[in-house]
């Protein structure tokens, strides 16, 4: 175990540098599966890996390569057979990224992994899946990350992406395998402190602001512009699927509040029945020793079994979901917020056409 705590030091980055080329590779990609329907069919996010370099004087973790994970093919039924088949197609994806880093050392290229990337709308990207990998990561590499890239934003016209790192409270917790209510509180986590966001800069090479100056000062490109493209109001699907998001969490929610009630309740009548037992041993012993008879000893009392609370992984998901649904929360209130300026900017030139004519 000490080995492991010693790989569980402090990050050394406090920003995150990614260059335009693994941005767009990040969006080809996730485009293209999106339109084949990929991530519907398979379950799974779409996602990648992150290789770079950690400038640590700088405090910044540069990430200029990325690729793509192979997908693991979609098995209907899950016989000793499929799951073999599946334990296969794991390995050779991991062989694939080994000879992938090792063509990268080859080739000159920054080989060290960095982390790993992953597609969510909506920027709601809190799973147990998602911590348990980047947990991994920043057990091997300190300053591992997750970048999210939010495809609803982007096509909405801003390109969105955010850095997360588990906070040090949660690693530890995470390689304790302890969830419990009590070691939650103890560690102070609550589901504000459990991830770090990053700063995230893009940079560009020099020939990629040569060549978005050439594009601003091409003048056919900006008057074939539809200039109507940024007032529609183009969110109401994007907003209904991020509600129902929305709603199937609290859902979750509500029962990890129920759960949490039912246990809080088997704990104050066990610590009832605990004290009332020490309390008959301690009179039980007074009258031993009045006898000159030895103590009975507390020990059996206070290893009497406590409650357990009543969900998969302690509180390891109530903190994830309310993670995911504040994603969603500031997805509607900043696309709401949008669309009520969009609306009085429309009313306004409105207005001034009726006015004109």
């Amino acid at each position: 175990g000490s080995t492991m705590m010693a790989q569980i030091s402090a990050p050394n980055v406090n920003y995150v540098q990614i260059d335009s080329l693994v941005v767009m590779k990040i969006v080809k990609h996730v485009d293209s599966e999106l339109y084949a329907g990929m991530s519907e069919i398979a379950g799974e996010a779409c996602q990648g890996l992150l290789t770079g370099l950690v400038a640590v004087e700088d405090g910044r973790l540069e990430i200029t390569n990325c690729f793509p994970t192979a997908r693991a093919e979609p098995m209907l039924e899950a016989d000793d057979g499929t799951n073999q088949a599946n334990q296969q197609h794991e390995e050779i994806k991991h062989a694939e990224m080994i000879d992938m880093l090792r063509k990268f050392r080859n080739m000159n290229i920054d080989y060290e992994l960095v982390g790993f990337y992953q597609a969510h709308p909506f920027s709601a990207c809190f799973n147990q899946e998602m911590a348990e990998s980047l947990f991994e990561y920043q057990s091997s590499v300190t300053d591992g990350v997750v970048l999210i890239y939010d495809p609803v934003k982007t096509r909405q016209g801003q390109l969105s992406f955010t850095a997360y790192r588990l906070s040090m409270p949660a690693l530890t917790l995470f390689h304790k395998g302890d969830w419990t209510p009590e070691s939650v509180k103890a560690a102070g986590i609550t589901f504000e402190t459990m991830f770090e966001e990053l700063p995230v800069v893009i940079k560009n090479s020099h020939l990629v602001n040569v060549m978005v100056a050439e594009l601003s000062l091409a003048p056919s490109l900006r008057t074939n512009e539809k200039l109507g493209a940024h007032l529609e109001l183009g969110t109401k699907r994007s907003l209904e699927k991020c509600v129902r998001s929305m709603m199937v969490n609290i859902d979750e929610m509500n029962k990890s509040i129920q759960a949490f009630s039912k246990y809080q309740m088997d704990k104050q009548k066990h610590d009832a029945n605990v004290n009332t037992q020490m309390q008959k041993r301690e009179i039980e012993n007074e009258q031993r020793r009045a006898r000159g008879e030895p103590a009975l000893s507390m020990d059996d009392i206070r290893k009497m079994k406590g409650p357990i609370l009543g969900t998969r992984n302690g509180m390891l998901d109530a903190l994830l979901t309310s993670l995911d649904t504040q994603s969603l929360c500031d997805f509607a209130t900043k696309v709401t917020g949008e669309n009520v300026a969009k609306l009085f900017l429309a009313e306004g030139l409105a207005e001034i056409k009726a006015s004109k004519a």
